[in-house]
């Protein structure tokens, strides 16, 4: 490795310019575990194809820009749906090089939708997003190491339902391990913590869990709890929970009161005021989730509900529960607010970087494409 890579890799995360001998580097600490020098080879061209090829990123066009025989394009298409390499090796690396220049990350999760035509992509499902029409996509649940600067995507996994895991069929053409089976989003996301914990990755980072898929947050809390993982989550309004209410008088036994998150906090919407210089309030009260079974880890133990309240009164406002309960609401609120930053990641990814220019139709193909989005994703931001 080059002194001038190496300076790279161990940069904190900035703009600027790399060359191609800190490209090939870089491929190297991040594929060079893959058991052989073919498959090696071709994750250096796709990572530079990926780079550099404008528009839609397919075999036929990396190669053309990148000036390689024809013949490279089938090349290239087998290296990713055919060739048996492991992505979880790669994916570890990303993880240190990203943790690395980020000491104070956070873990943030994104729900992708990748939109495919026809019916042979692993994993298609339909869906009506936002827009309210049914399209035919596959669902992906990024876990990503976010600061306040960037969004780094490190692991990934593939959502997949009954109508793949229970059909032999479908299985076998898609590839898929005998050992997956429908998992729902909570759980893959702890899949993926517990592998960079075991990795020893950014540890001690909470994990922050936006809303788009915390319909079940008990269940959650309860798995984190048993780990000693701090998290902020969001909730939706009407997620109930019971309040913890003490007096003002430190004799005083704690009252409880059981209601939603909005309910709890109504009375802030008309007493509470924004901060000099702030365009929301934010308030907070200490609860527990409401659980008809008492004795339930996530219904003990005493948590932080924080809200943000917007001053306009047409927004709508925002609740997140948390284990950090010694920790100021303004800094809860901003670490939150980091799942912005990964949004905004998925959104390059997607656009720039090709994640929606691969059909995927096999298992193992959509995680080497995964990988190597991400791996893309992270050398444009070290250079």
């Amino acid at each position: 490795m080059s002194t001038h890579a190496t300076a790279v890799l161990n940069a904190p995360l900035r703009p600027g310019r790399t060359g191609p001998d800190d490209l090939a580097a870089y491929s190297e600490r991040v594929f060079g575990r893959l058991p052989r020098s073919d498959q090696r080879r071709w994750a250096g061209v796709y990572l530079s194809g990926l780079l550099s090829t404008p528009g839609r990123k397919s075999g036929s066009r990396m190669a053309q820009i990148l000036g390689l025989p024809s013949s490279a394009a089938q090349s290239l298409q087998q290296f990713i749906t055919s060739s048996p390499w492991d992505w979880e090796a790669p994916r570890r690396e990303l993880a240190r090089i990203a943790a690395d220049v980020m000491p104070h990350a956070v873990w943030t999760t994104a729900a992708v939708l990748l939109r495919r035509g026809g019916t042979q992509s692993v994993g298609l499902q339909r869906l009506a997003p936002e827009s309210g029409r049914h399209v035919n996509c596959q669902v992906g649940i990024g876990l990503f190491l976010t600061d306040g600067r960037q969004s780094i995507p490190v692991h990934w996994q593939l959502v997949l339902n009954d109508a793949w895991c229970d059909d032999p069929e479908r299985r076998r053409r898609a590839r898929i391990p005998h050992d997956v089976t429908p998992r729902p989003v909570w759980a893959l996301t702890l899949d993926m913590i517990n592998q960079a914990a075991a990795d020893r990755v950014a540890v001690s980072a909470p994990l922050v869990y936006s809303l788009d898929h915390s319909r079940d947050p008990s269940r959650l809390v309860a798995q984190l709890n048993q780990t000693g993982r701090d998290f902020l989550i969001e909730v939706a309004p009407h997620q109930p929970f019971t309040a913890i209410l003490r007096g003002s008088n430190a004799s005083e036994p704690a009252t409880m009161r059981t209601s939603t998150a909005a309910g709890l906090l109504e009375h802030h919407f008309r007493s509470a005021s924004p901060t000099r210089g702030q365009h929301a309030r934010l308030c907070s009260v200490t609860v527990q989730f409401h659980s008809p079974r008492a004795t339930a880890p996530a219904a003990r133990r005493a948590l932080r509900l924080v809200a943000e309240i917007p001053a306009a009164r047409r927004q709508s406002s925002r609740f997140w529960v948390t284990s950090l309960r010694d920790t100021p609401p303004h800094v809860v609120h901003t670490l939150a607010l980091r799942s912005e930053l990964t949004a905004l990641t998925v959104e390059r990814l997607q656009h720039d970087l090709g994640l929606l220019d691969f059909e995927g139709r096999t298992f193992p193909g959509w995680h080497h494409h995964m990988t190597l989005a991400s791996a893309a994703y992270l050398y444009r931001c070290l250079g």
